[in-house]
C-alpha cells in the first residue's frame, strides 16, 4: 500500500501545443506543485483509488498488510468501510489465515480466487503499554488470534 509515495528528483515534460503547456502552468501556480510531482501524484492517486478498490471489491471489512499504510489510502480504506491493520508480522498474519480460514492474497485482481477468513469481532486491549488485537475465530471456537503493535 506504498505505492502513493513520490519521490523525483528531476524531470522534463513534453507537450503537444502551448495551450496545454499553459493548462499545465495554470495547474501548477494552483496546486503549488511542479508539473510532473502534480502529474504523478493524479496518476498514483488514480491507481492507489483502483487498488482500493479491488480490495473492496472481495466485500471485506477487515484489510491486514504487512507494511505501512499511507493516509489517502488508510482513508479511501475508511470510505469503503473497511478497517486496516498495518505492520502485521508474517507469522501472525499465518496464524490468522490458518484460524480464521482464509489464506493470504498478494493481489486482488481476481475475489473469486481467494478465501475470505471470518472472525465474529474484533477488539483491540490494552496489555501494559501494548495494544493487543484479539480476533475470535468463528470456524475454531477456542482459538483466539491475538496481534499485538
Amino acid at each position: 500500500m506504498d505505492t502513493d509515495k513520490i519521490k523525483i528528483f528531476g524531470a522534463r515534460v513534453r507537450v503537444d501545443g502551448t495551450g496545454k503547456l499553459a493548462e499545465l502552468e495554470r495547474a501548477e501556480k494552483v496546486s503549488g506543485l511542479s508539473l510532473f510531482c502534480r502529474g504523478m501524484l493524479i496518476l498514483r492517486k488514480e491507481k492507489m483509488k483502483a487498488k482500493v478498490a479491488a480490495i473492496a471489491s472481495h466485500g471485506i471489512t477487515c484489510f491486514v498488510n504487512r507494511q505501512l499504510i499511507y493516509n489517502y489510502p488508510e482513508s479511501l480504506l475508511a470510505e469503503s468501510g473497511i478497517m486496516a491493520i498495518e505492520h502485521a508480522d508474517f507469522e501472525g498474519v499465518e496464524r490468522l489465515a490458518l484460524v480464521t480460514g482464509g489464506e493470504i492474497a498478494s493481489t486482488f485482481d481476481a475475489p473469486e480466487k481467494v478465501k475470505i477468513g471470518r472472525c465474529e469481532v474484533i477488539e483491540e486491549i490494552m496489555i501494559g503499554e501494548d495494544k493487543v488485537r484479539l480476533l475470535p475465530c468463528i470456524f475454531c471456537a477456542d482459538d483466539t488470534v491475538a496481534k499485538s503493535d
